[in-house]
């Protein structure tokens, strides 16, 4: 923890991960305190005021006081994310249309089976089992209604017949509902009456509508989304306003924000209602930051890479835009119409197990997580990680883990992977240095998938590493990668949690209303993007704040007629003239170009728009970021320490405390530089020096 008393306006971001829960505070000036504690899966809110109560006394104040003092408190949590995964969220009813009541058991083909999975497990149809649906068919009932795909009524809804349906899920014990009716993206008329009746009959059951939650085209994404939002709902909801009203009991006079998946925020009060979106948000905490310190420094294309406990990310900042996932995938078979920040997620963190099959070796994707945690934390773990891995070689200091305040067992550490080793006829030793060059080779590879994917080549980004895991890998990785520039942020191993201080309040709506590309388009792309701008205005005045600060983004999702996929193309206006059709499509056609290869577009192809989308963002306040004051000259070098490096042995590295590294002073590899949260790698070959405001620019070694 670093800092000294705040002044005011201060502004608190906390992110929740698995393994730990980190603490950002900026104040007026730029000024940076940072905490750190580990997570408490049992109880999140204890963790969250367990690193406040960590912040409060780094900078000096009592916890009342700061709170006090803090003008925004935002938050990034995994307590949606686990729901989800753990199936531990509310028992969900769903009504359908009639006679689409398996929607969810059926699911788009493979879609619905193999999506969300990585690329090994999704092409091993005979081990892999289709996922078991979110909602049991016993909790899915049909309402004999049915809007046509023009938004004319076809089937008037049947009301008599709805209200038996609802008493039945009642009387099966759901405790949130789902509305997924057909085509009521075009006329909700439907989905809003049912709203009212469920209202008349349980008034408190918490109510998701896939009109309001999910308008878009795709029948089965659109019902996953909605369902989500309903299974995730309640816990979300409950979680926040108690941790909002605890935090108001300490002291704090403004609401509590929530950060999304898209890289924005919302206020807490709309929390139910947005629930789905707000499943891994803490992640995209990353990515906002990365871009607001890529500006500082002068870089528009940038890989994030962020290395934790249990998991390594890689994002892509290109131009100051994240790249998106229109349809990301909550888990095996779970596809959701909420666009995200694109984070492409691996099981390769500090916690990551290392095994054998007898024959080599695998890291992943399995993870001790905080507790047990690593055979070195002696807590219990009896399984080698990567963290014990580190240790084995020396880049990790045993004594001064976690600042010194968490002392690691080496020898524990060391039998673990003796018990991996043993099959391979290989030393403890030998195998800590092989998975690490496993799990290297594992993340440099999803760098590769992220970048290339895109059309990007790796080399053309600098890559900002943050985690408290990834300084001892990502000098490793720009060089598999070609990369010549690493950042490591000097709140990287808080980086999320700075991310979700800083992030703007944004509201986003879309919906599809498919019409061709040509005269029609003009009146329905003006339209839609005038009512959708005015709902997400309502939502800024509903959260307190004037639209007329806004910043608004238009977009719209296009394909070639008779595709499935959609580019999505921004727009500089909120309305589309009738001379603008040449300007579009060739917008469209140079994304498309972009994102499959030069030659493939199909000029003089008719064109389709398919979905419009505001983005409406309040503009957080942020101070320019603080330098860091000198340390006196000599004082940064600790000495020395072997480090074993596979395919060199044990080689002597300079350990050098970064409190007291001067700026701008270079260090030549091989290094290890020590921080109380994370530890940094520096290999023969590689240099690095410290800036003024505490970050790590690092130089990796150039070759194959």
């Amino acid at each position: 923890m670093t800092g000294s008393p705040p002044a005011r306006d201060c502004r608190i971001g906390v992110d929740a991960g698995g393994t730990f829960t980190d603490l950002v505070l900026i104040d007026g000036q730029g000024g940076i305190v940072t905490a750190k504690a580990f997570s408490r899966p049992d109880a999140p809110e204890a963790g969250v005021l367990e690193v406040l109560e960590r912040a409060a006394a780094a900078a000096g104040l009592p916890v009342p006081e700061l709170l006090a003092r803090t003008a925004t408190f935002a938050h990034g949590t995994t307590v949606s994310t686990n729901a989800l995964i753990e199936r531990k969220g509310a028992r969900v009813g769903v009504l359908f249309t009639h006679g689409f009541e398996d929607t969810l058991a059926i699911g788009r083909g493979p879609v619905g089976r193999v999506g969300g999975l990585g690329p090994t497990l999704a092409m091993d149809f005979i081990h892999t089992e289709p996922p078991a649906p979110l909602v049991p068919r016993r909790m899915v009932r049909g309402v004999r209604e049915r809007i046509g795909s023009d938004g004319e009524v076809v089937v008037a809804l049947d009301e008599p017949h709805l209200r038996t349906g609802v008493a039945e899920l009642l009387e099966a014990g759901a405790e949130s509902l789902a509305v997924c009716l057909l085509w009521s993206f075009r006329n909700p008329a439907h989905e809003r009456r049912v709203a009212e009746v469920v209202r008349e009959i349980a008034p408190a059951l918490p109510l998701s509508l896939s009109s309001e939650i999910a308008p878009k085209m795709g029948e089965f994404e659109r019902a996953v989304t909605t369902v989500v939002n309903a299974h995730v709902g309640p816990v979300t909801e409950r979680y926040l306003a108690s941790l909002d009203t605890r935090l108001g009991a300490a002291g704090l006079r403004t609401p509590l924000q929530v950060v999304t998946s898209s890289g924005g925020a919302a206020r807490v009060g709309d929390a139910g209602r947005r629930a789905v979106s707000i499943i891994n948000s803490g992640p995209a905490g990353g990515l906002i930051a990365a871009r607001h310190l890529g500006r500082e420094l002068g870089h528009d294309r940038i890989i994030t890479a962020d290395m934790g406990g249990t998991s390594f990310d890689v994002g892509l900042i290109d131009g100051g835009d994240f790249e998106e996932d229109p349809r990301p995938y909550l888990d095996q078979g779970l596809p959701v119409l909420l666009p995200a920040a694109r984070l492409v997620t691996i099981g390769a963190g500090g916690g990551s197990v290392i095994r054998t099959d007898g024959y080599r070796l695998h890291v992943g994707p399995e993870s001790m997580a905080a507790d047990p945690g690593p055979a070195a934390y002696g807590r219990g773990g009896s399984r080698a990680t990567v963290t014990d891995a580190l240790v084995a070689c020396g880049i990790i200091d045993p004594d001064g883990f976690f600042g010194g305040r968490f002392r690691l067992d080496p020898e524990c550490a060391l039998g673990a992977l003796g018990e991996v080793a043993a099959p391979l006829g290989m030393t403890a030793l030998d195998a800590a240095a092989g998975a690490i060059e496993v799990v290297n080779a594992m993340m440099a590879n999803l760098i590769r998938k992220v970048s290339i994917e895109s059309g990007h080549d790796p080399g053309a980004f600098a890559l900002y590493a943050y985690g408290g895991a990834t300084g001892a890998h990502c000098a490793e990785l720009a060089r598999q990668l070609g990369i010549r520039e690493v950042v490591l942020p000097h709140a990287g191993p808080v980086f999320s949690a700075l991310g979700v201080a800083i992030a703007d309040i944004t509201y986003s709506h879309a919906r599809s209303e498919p019409v061709a590309l040509g005269a029609a388009a003009v009146e329905v792309a003006t339209r839609s993007f005038s009512e959708l701008k005015a709902a997400a205005s309502r939502d800024m005045i509903d959260a307190g704040l004037d639209p007329k600060r806004c910043v608004f983004r238009f977009r719209i999702e296009m394909r070639y007629r008779n595709q499935m996929n959609e580019i999505t193309i921004d727009w500089p206006r909120p309305e589309l003239g009738p001379a603008d059709a040449g300007a579009l499509e060739a917008l469209f056609e140079a994304e498309y170009g972009a994102r499959f290869g030069a030659g493939v577009a199909r000029p003089g192809t008719p064109l389709e728009l398919i979905s419009f989308r505001v983005d409406a963002s309040h503009p957080a306040h942020r101070p320019a970021p603080a330098p860091i004051a000198a340390a006196a000259d000599g004082g940064s070098h600790r000495g020395a320490r072997r480090v074993h490096v596979r395919g060199a042995g044990w080689t002597e590295a300079d350990v050098i405390d970064f409190s007291a590294l001067a700026p701008d002073t270079g260090i030549e590899g091989p290094a290890v530089i020590e921080r109380d949260t994370t530890t940094i790698w520096v290999p023969a070959g590689a240099g690095a020096l410290r800036d003024r405001f505490g970050n790590i620019r690092l130089t990796p070694e150039q070759g194959p």
